[in-house]
């Protein structure tokens, strides 16, 4: 370099990087871009767009399956102007991520010496390499991040509201982009909002609109703030005990596998900090939070996804710093990622279309691009006939082969496409599925993948459109659903419904089945038997953990009796929409001869109006209900 320095100019210098960028990372780029299944459930959604059937999913219902509405809309630009998807968003992927490279090398990097560490960092971190393709909107996350920081930069010394404005625009997009994007912009526009203080208001309510604009639109169209897939993957039964320990299995994961991208995060922290330039605190906390929000959530499946743009932006932030140039130093930082990266397992620059492989961790992390290359990999040396190959299309015509209209099926990106309008997928991760995202997952469970168990009744329900849903607790959080996703947009209930469930006072709903409990419709008539009984092959009701009888409607009792096997002890629970109000306890009466005996009990007061009860066993066996009855 500093031979090159004597003879070139440093303007000079720097536009032989920016060739290297476009070069080399092309390369790279070229020859390991893919498209991943996931991608693929937002071009689904992006077919109907295009095609005028509205930001759908399933083409029945008003779904956000989608994560990155700002993604959507550009990648549903390019393929109205097209004609086609596949090749267009390789292109779309490919200029957005070389534009977000060349600004960090070109733009942003301090020297010669910074701009040459960013790019030996970029082609060694598989995460940036990898999801700088993929289908998924970290492209133009990336893109925004960098103007965001070159906006940053410019100016800092004099704030401006102009310049607030501008940082908390490209936050905003952001944001819209992907929600958690945000962490890494939030602490700068924070502090940068309070250096002007009172001169704020404007420039970030200006700023702001269009994230604005999308959430009013998200809540008027699809009835929540929040993409489907929040809900899908955090499940109501699992806690932040169980997500952490899979978080730090995703770092764990990354160090194995690709040894360069997380102690570049790290550096990106710890340098601002070491270096005393408080000014960079802010960006340097940006992600702390992602990392923070990351083993929150438990990581992902997709081995490096969530560490891609957290590492470009470290990236981004290291190469502000000049490197020392004495004994040789300046090349020492770029020496070293080189050096790592060379034992990184398929290091991207010596990529090429053999390029495959079915490996899954014990975490159930998975090197996606491994496992989909050889059938969505541009420069890919197996099934080359025709852009995607994948069996999930033979599934999608097998189903219509045998005249089905409701199917269920995993890994439902592609099988969805293929599908387009013709089938109605039931995804049992939930992941476009407004019922089965917000019920609880099966255990043991993978990480981004929350399986289901089948809900009784619902693919019925989905074929005849008259609710069929067994479990009557469930059942009624159905309508409440298919009203926001079916019902007329600027319907009175429908809004209601919206405001309810936003509100989370229809969990109640659902509480017993995410116990685990099963449950019934009843009514307090004298004598009365569970209809559902008949369904069973004696003539009483077996359950697990406990039951949950669903009056008709609110009912005042006193006394009540409970026909229950004789083998254990029952706690009862008397609820109203959902809220616990009394609890009693139902003990085997004393002497009791047979199988089943008669428990009276006297209704707490406290109760008052009543239109749930729940009887929880206290014992391990089986429980089983025979019959119940109001007395007075």
């Amino acid at each position: 370099m500093e031979a090159i320095r004597t003879i070139l100019s440093p303007a000079a210098i720097r536009r032989l990087l920016l060739a290297a960028t476009v070069l080399l990372c092309g390369y790279a780029l070229l020859r390991t871009a893919w498209l991943t299944d996931d991608a693929y459930i937002t071009y689904r959604a992006v077919e109907n767009f295009v095609t005028g059937f509205g930001l759908r999913w399933n083409p029945d219902e008003r779904v956000q399956a989608f994560t990155h509405a700002l993604w959507f809309f550009v990648v549903s630009a390019g393929r109205a102007l097209s004609g086609e998807i596949y090749y267009t968003v390789y292109a779309i992927s490919i200029t957005l991520s070389l534009a977000a490279m060349a600004l960090v090398v070109y733009r942003l990097a301090a020297t010669a010496e910074a701009g040459l560490f960013a790019l030996v960092a970029i082609l060694s971190s598989r995460a940036v390499i990898d999801y700088s393709t993929s289908g998924l909107e970290n492209p133009l996350t990336n893109l925004l991040f960098a103007a965001f920081l070159i906006v940053f930069d410019r100016g800092h010394d004099k704030p401006t509201p102009r310049r607030l404005g501008l940082l908390v625009l490209c936050s905003a997009l952001m944001l819209t982009n992907r929600l958690d994007s945000g962490l890494l912009t939030l602490p700068v526009v924070f502090v940068e909002t309070w250096r002007i203080r009172r001169q704020a208001i404007i420039p970030v309510i200006a700023g702001v609109l269009p994230f604005a604009a999308w959430e009013i639109f998200s809540v008027v169209y699809f009835g929540f703030p929040f993409p489907n897939t929040v809900y899908a993957k955090l499940p109501p039964n699992l806690t932040l005990a169980e997500f952490v320990p899979q978080g730090v299995a995703y770092l764990k994961d990354s160090l194995a596998n690709d040894p360069v991208t997380l102690p570049i995060v790290v550096a990106g922290i710890l340098v601002p900090v070491a270096a005393r330039r408080w000014r960079d605190l802010p960006l340097a906390i940006g992600l702390v939070l992602s990392l923070l929000f990351l083993v929150r959530v438990g990581g992902d499946f997709m081995s490096g996804r969530f560490l891609n743009t957290p590492c470009l932006a470290a990236i981004a932030v290291l190469s502000r710093y000049a490197v020392p140039r004495s004994r040789g130093l300046s090349f020492v930082p770029a020496a070293a990622v080189l050096v790592v990266g060379c034992f990184t397992p398929f290091p991207p620059l010596l990529s090429n279309g053999s390029f495959d492989g079915r490996s899954e961790s014990s975490a159930g992390i998975t090197d996606e691009r491994s496992y989909y290359y050889q059938n969505a990999g541009l420069l890919r040396d197996k099934n080359t006939g025709k852009p995607l190959v994948t069996r999930r299309e033979q599934h999608v015509e097998r189903a219509l082969a045998r005249g089905l209209y409701v199917t269920s099926t995993t890994a439902i990106g592609y099988a969805g496409y293929f599908a387009g309008r013709r089938l109605h997928i039931v995804d049992p991760v939930g992941l476009a599925d407004p019922l089965i995202a917000r019920l609880p997952t099966e255990r043991p469970w993978r990480i981004g993948h929350f399986q289901r168990p089948e809900v009784r009744g619902y693919s019925e329900t989905l074929l005849t459109g008259t609710n069929q849903i067994e479990d009557p607790g469930v059942a009624a959080f159905y309508d409440k659903i298919a009203l926001i996703t079916r019902g007329p947009i600027w319907s009175p209930d429908r809004w209601r419904a919206i405001l309810e469930m936003n509100a989370g006072s229809c969990r109640y709903l659902i509480d017993s089945y995410s116990r685990g409990y099963r449950g019934f419709r009843a009514s307090a008539a004298a004598g009365f038997v569970p209809a559902e009984a008949a369904k069973d092959p004696s003539p009483y009701v077996n359950f697990e953990l406990g039951l949950t009888l669903f009056l008709a409607a609110p009912s005042r009792m006193t006394r009540v009796s409970f026909t229950l096997d004789t083998v254990q002890d029952y706690t009862v629970v008397y609820l109203l929409k959902g809220r616990e109000l009394a609890t009693a306890t139902l003990p085997v009466p004393a002497g009791t001869n047979g199988k089943f005996a008669e428990r009276l009990q006297d209704v707490p007061v406290s109760a008052g109006e009543v239109d749930e009860i729940r009887i929880v066993r206290v014992g391990s066996k089986m429980g089983q209900l025979e019959r119940w009855r109001v007395i007075g």
